[in-house]
């Protein structure tokens, strides 16, 4: 699993946060759109392999993520548009089939390989495994999240989906990863948490005013937030 999760992280990476509204419009104009896309995710997971750059059949591998992971995406995009079915289905069985391919790792004879020697902080940062964890977590959680929230948000009201490059997206991502932090050193972080809803309750009755009209969908944020982040940090423990 070594392998596995390093490349999990290139993928939530390049998947989430370094996939910009550019890239996405991109993709859905031509099939060179998701191949530019899946060699953003291929250019990270060989940066996060690096002690490993001598086996051949690790840039094998690699070259065989790429290929699948700009058919998986075009295929999404031919989707959307014959059948429109971008709903939150078809986006959490299109990540559990891009993890799926990661697991082709097996095949490839990825799983035993010896971890990197070295006394230099650089080695001694990526052989620890709950750090990696860690970041797949606040990652998944803080950017992820958001795609997942404004699918719910669509299955239960309609609306548009969330451009996760708008300053909201990125104060409501933070909120998320803060409440991610806060469950994991436990104890009196826990009451960050509250800190958070008072916050954000505080901006969102001030807008009220200035705009003089009340967003229930605020308030539906702050709790699909707490609710996605809380939900997927008990998952993983």
């Amino acid at each position: 699993m070594f392998i596995f999760y390093r490349l999990l992280l290139a993928h939530v990476i390049g998947d989430f946060p370094l996939q910009f509204t550019s890239i996405y419009r991109f993709k859905t104009r031509s099939p060179l759109g998701s191949f530019v896309h899946s060699g953003i995710f291929g250019l990270l997971a060989a940066l996060l392999v690096w002690p490993y750059w001598n086996l051949t059949r690790m840039w094998g591998f690699i070259f065989f993520l790429w290929i699948v992971h700009a058919i998986q995406d075009w295929l999404k995009v031919l989707v959307f548009e014959k059948y429109k079915w971008n709903n939150i289905w078809v986006f959490l069985l299109d990540q559990f089939l891009h993890i799926g391919f990661l697991g082709m790792l097996f095949p490839f004879g990825l799983t035993k390989l010896t971890l990197p020697q070295g006394l230099s902080k650089l080695v001694f940062l990526y052989n620890d495994n709950d750090l990696v964890i860690y970041a797949i977590a606040f990652i998944s959680i803080g950017f992820g999240g958001g795609i997942l929230i404004s699918y719910i948000k669509n299955l239960c009201y309609g609306g548009e989906k969330v451009d996760l490059n708008s300053p909201k997206g990125y104060i409501q991502a933070i909120e998320r990863m803060l409440i991610v932090g806060s469950i994991l050193l436990k104890g009196y972080y826990y009451l960050v948490i509250p800190g958070i809803w008072l916050i954000h309750s505080g901006y969102v009755m001030s807008r009220k005013r200035r705009e003089k009209r009340f967003r229930l969908s605020s308030f539906f944020d702050l709790i699909l937030n707490t609710a996605v982040a809380v939900g997927i940090m008990l998952i993983l423990k």
